[in-house]
């Protein structure tokens, strides 16, 4: 017969468990007798006692005492818990937006932010320049560009760029507003 201690914090979690065969005689203090049995759950009780591991992966402690028992957490996502991971979905689904491209003109032009810089400064130097052009590498080849197309294509991939911020603080708002996981579920990049 192998008696199971477990230690806890502050809260009554449990932080460790160990079978008296591997702790010393006298048990020391702070440890908790909670179990006695034969086998390997209560000789091995570090990797068999409990069904869980102690925590979760996010760091929830998955048992705890209460009334002098073991009793499982609820350890499921709180409401604040739930919003950051759908606001960090939201910003994930606004830069996938951002960066995937515009066609203009029959033209695909990247929006990748190295390509947003490169047309900024392009649309800089047409904006002192009426008779500036370059030759700008498309995601679907070589176009010319006058100084009027370089900064209609700025002004586009700024407005694309715009517009999908304005999408996520749309959504960030309904998140924020949200009274439950399934109101959450409902809130998704498209429209």
């Amino acid at each position: 017969m192998y008696k199971v201690y477990v230690k806890t914090d502050a809260a009554d979690n449990v932080v460790s468990v160990n079978s008296e065969a591997f702790l010393p005689d006298p048990v020391p203090a702070g440890w908790i007798e909670v179990d006695e049995g034969e086998g390997d759950k209560y000789h091995h009780a570090q990797s068999n006692y409990f069904s869980k591991p102690l925590m979760t992966d996010d760091g929830k402690y998955q048992y705890r005492i209460a009334d002098g028992a073991v009793v499982e957490n609820d350890v499921s996502p709180t409401l604040d818990e739930l919003k950051a991971k759908k606001r960090a979905e939201m910003a994930a689904a606004r830069y996938a937006a951002e960066i995937s491209g515009i066609t203009l003109s029959g033209a695909v032009i990247r929006t990748d932010r190295e390509s947003q810089a490169l047309i900024t400064g392009a649309a800089l130097a047409a904006s002192h320049d009426e008779n500036y052009s370059v030759t700008w590498k498309a995601k679907n080849g070589f176009v010319t560009l006058t100084a009027a197309q370089i900064i209609a294509v700025a002004q586009a991939v700024r407005a694309h760029v715009e517009a999908c911020f304005d999408r996520e603080a749309e959504l960030q708002t309904a998140i924020e507003a949200a009274e439950s996981a399934e109101a959450l579920d409902e809130i998704t990049w498209e429209a």
